[in-house]
Order: C-alpha cells, then sequence, then structure tokens
C-alpha cells in the first residue's frame, strides 16, 4: 500500500540476489538446509540446474514453481518451521550482506526479490524500507503463491505502487529487463563490485 504523499515520490530501486546479497539467497538457504535435512540431497542437481537456467535467462515462471514445489513438499513431510530455519539461516549469512549498498538505500526506496517474504522478512529492519516486494510462500501449507520473477516483477510493482516514480534501479541480471523500464536509470551490479549503466529512459511510470 502507498502511503498518503508518497505516491509521487522519487524513489530508488534495488534487486536483492547478488546486488545487495552476495550471492542467490533462496539457493544458500536450500544448502543450509540440507546440512539439517540430508535427505534433500536428491534435490541438488534440481537447485543447480535451476540456478543456471535462471542466469541464462531460460527459466520460465512455470518452471520455477515447479522446481520450487518439489522441494518445499519434502520440507513440508518432516515439518519444517521455515521463520525459524530463516532466522537461524540469517544468524550465519549476515556476512553476505553488502553494507554498501544497504547504506544506500532509504524508508522510501524499494526492494524487489524473487526470494520468498518469510526469508527476506527476517532482515527487514536491517534493509531500513518496508517497501519490500517478494515472492509469496504459504509456510503452512508449503506452497508458492506468486513467483516475484522476470515479468511477474513488473506485473507487482505496479500494482502495489501504480504512481510511484524510479529514479535509479540497480540489479545484476538482464533477467530483470522488465523493470528497467519504470527506471530512468538502470544500473547492473557486477560481481567485481562495478557499477555500469545499462538503460536510460525519460519515461517515467505516472
Amino acid at each position: 500500500m502507498i502511503e498518503i504523499g508518497d505516491s509521487m515520490r522519487e524513489v530508488n530501486m534495488y534487486d536483492f540476489d547478488n546486488t545487495i546479497y552476495d550471492g542467490e539467497s533462496t539457493v544458500d538457504f536450500f544448502l543450509f538446509c540440507l546440512k539439517k535435512k540430508k535427505n534433500l540431497i536428491k534435490y541438488l542437481p534440481l537447485v543447480f540446474s535451476t540456478a543456471l537456467r535462471y542466469k541464462l535467462k531460460l527459466l520460465s515462471i512455470d518452471d520455477l514453481f515447479s522446481a520450487a514445489s518439489k522441494m518445499t513438499s519434502e520440507f513440508q513431510k518432516n515439518d519444517v518451521d521455515f521463520h525459524d530455519l530463516a532466522k537461524e539461516f540469517w544468524e550465519t549469512k549476515k556476512s553476505k550482506l553488502k553494507f554498501n549498498f544497504i547504506n544506500m538505500l532509504t524508508e522510501n526506496d524499494i526492494v524487489i526479490t524473487a526470494s520468498p517474504r518469510f526469508l527476506i522478512e527476517q532482515i527487514q529492519p536491517l534493509l531500513k524500507t518496508k517497501r519490500i516486494i517478494c515472492s509469496e510462500f504459504d509456510t503452512k501449507r508449503g506452497q508458492f503463491e506468486f513467483a516475484c520473477y522476470r515479468e511477474n516483477k513488473a506485473i507487482a510493482l505496479k500494482e502495489q505502487y501504480p504512481q510511484i516514480n524510479v529514479n535509479y534501479f540497480y540489479t545484476d541480471s538482464m533477467n530483470d529487463l522488465f523493470l528497467m523500464k519504470f527506471a530512468k536509470k538502470s544500473f547492473l551490479v557486477k560481481k567485481n563490485g562495478k557499477i555500469i549503466l545499462v538503460q536510460e529512459t525519460s519515461i517515467t511510470n505516472s
């Protein structure tokens, strides 16, 4: 929901994985869970093939849902508390947060990510903003309800903040091409920390 008086305010927008976080947080979370649930090892090939197809821009939303449902069904069998696991995960992974980006965040900025909300909400205070758009995951049923990925990111942004003007957008991947049209300037964050301007437009989302 947009706060009164903020709908037309210029903000910056940030991807999370490989931008604010050094790596893929969902993949790291799965590997963290693997140490606790050894029977998840059979899903390792699926995890890495899914991550590779994501990087190569070959992963569809349907593919993402299919891979996620296979793994989360195993979690449900073991009566896993996702919130407790997420809290424990961040106790070991906070060092992978890039504080040079976190220090740039303000309460009006937007963080948008394919990672599930139960994972990101554990570090929301560190991110300074409540404007966080995530994948929606029902932790009781162990099912994804919305995958905030590729074109769905743009759909979610437009639905939640229909009149907001994005100044700068930072991401690590051209998978976020759908979001770049909302920003005046879009930057690609490279693994070595270099930031490259990849798109500039005079069009705003008004």
